[in-house]
């Protein structure tokens, strides 16, 4: 019973192997259905995203209401967990799915959660109000996505071990890992030196995003290249690909702790999109760099794929500034609400001294 269980097993193992290598495939030589199928997921993975992000962020909000000695930390809040489940459910489908389009393409689809955290956000923590100017904004980062993707590079070779490690050898890479590196160090010394702010949250935390998906993207050609040839060399003669998938993990804990982090101090609506303005720039530039896709780019996808970064830039850059005026507004009703308390405290305190002189007056009078 055994032996006929483990070759019932290793056929059904063989047999999903072999189709979804084959569907794979087929996507990948029919470049339309490779695109659609790229959105589709992207949609659904995004979707995942943005409501474990919500969940985690309603969990921290909720555990602040709480006096500071029952306060627990995330790791023992259930909903936060939760929350943590479903982002880790929804990092392994953009892992399957990750060796089916070049990096550059990748990156700027992860722009589709800012449409769903503005759906969500609201619903999972009531304080935080959609504007007329966030849902505009939003408007221009998906345009700019949509030009984005539609001359963004749709060639995905196959790399194997030998064209992964060629790869890391280049000169461009090296300069563009210690530039990264040196982001880091510094907003990291900022932040210490001078307090941390939102954008240093961001900004760690879309670093580390694109560093993540440069090691998932490696892994997942090395794993798609032993699928396709049966060939596991890869896997057993080096330590490369173990090196990827550690920091791979690494890279994606440091995320989201970072992530976490700034959504703990400031709303959803704002942290989201400016975190995926650097994860977008890290992930294109990392994805153009390493696996040198700008090769399969002409000069005009060049020019139009550079425009519709810029528009999803500055669509990012007008969530900021509603995020500023916000805190400005919030800022004057405050000092209107307080000016207008003490106006009443000293018309009450004017009429309350009046009241008492006329009472004396009146025993005065009486008296004499």
């Amino acid at each position: 019973q055994h032996r006929t269980s483990k070759k019932i097993l290793d056929t059904c193992t063989r047999y999903c192997t072999y189709h979804i290598n084959s569907f794979l495939h087929h996507c990948k030589k029919n470049i339309v259905m490779n695109i659609l199928l790229i959105v589709i997921c992207s949609l659904t993975l995004s979707f995942g995203a943005a409501v474990g992000i919500n969940i985690q962020k309603m969990s921290m909000m909720n555990e602040e209401k709480k006096d500071g000695c029952c306060q627990r930390p995330p790791i023992l809040q259930p909903l936060w967990c939760l929350g943590m489940t479903i982002i880790m459910l929804d990092a392994i489908g953009d892992f399957v799915f990750i060796g089916l389009a070049p990096q550059s393409l990748l990156a700027p689809l992860g722009s589709f959660s800012l449409g769903w955290n503005i759906i969500l956000a609201p619903k999972f923590n009531p304080t935080e109000v959609v504007t007329r100017n966030i849902v505009v904004a939003t408007g221009v980062i998906y345009a700019g996505t949509i030009l984005t993707v539609l001359y963004a590079s749709d060639t995905s070779p196959t790399y194997d071990l030998a064209n992964i490690v060629e790869l890391l050898v280049k000169r461009p890479f090296h300069i563009y890992f210690l530039a990264c590196l040196t982001f880091l160090i510094t907003l990291a010394y900022n932040g210490q030196t001078k307090g941390y702010k939102m954008v240093h949250y961001c900004g760690l935390a879309g670093c580390l995003g694109g560093f993540c998906i440069l090691f998932a993207k490696a892994t997942s050609e090395l794993v798609e290249n032993s699928i396709a040839t049966g060939n596991i060399d890869a896997f057993t003669t080096s330590f490369l690909p173990y090196i990827f998938i550690v920091c791979m993990v690494i890279t994606v804990v440091t995320q989201i702790r970072c992530l976490n982090t700034g959504l703990a101090k400031f709303d959803a609506l704002i942290v989201v999109p400016v975190y995926q303005s650097f994860w977008n720039v890290f992930g294109i530039t990392g994805g153009l760099v390493f696996f040198q896709e700008y090769q399969y780019m002409t000069a005009t996808d060049g020019v139009l794929y550079t425009l519709g970064l810029c528009i999803t830039f500055k669509g990012v850059a007008m969530l900021v500034n509603e995020r500023s005026n916000s805190l400005q507004n919030a800022v004057l009703h405050e000092g209107d609400s307080l000016g207008s308390a003490k106006c009443y405290d000293s018309v009450d305190h004017r009429n309350m001294d009046e009241t008492v002189d006329t009472i004396e007056e009146g025993e005065l009078d009486g008296l004499v």
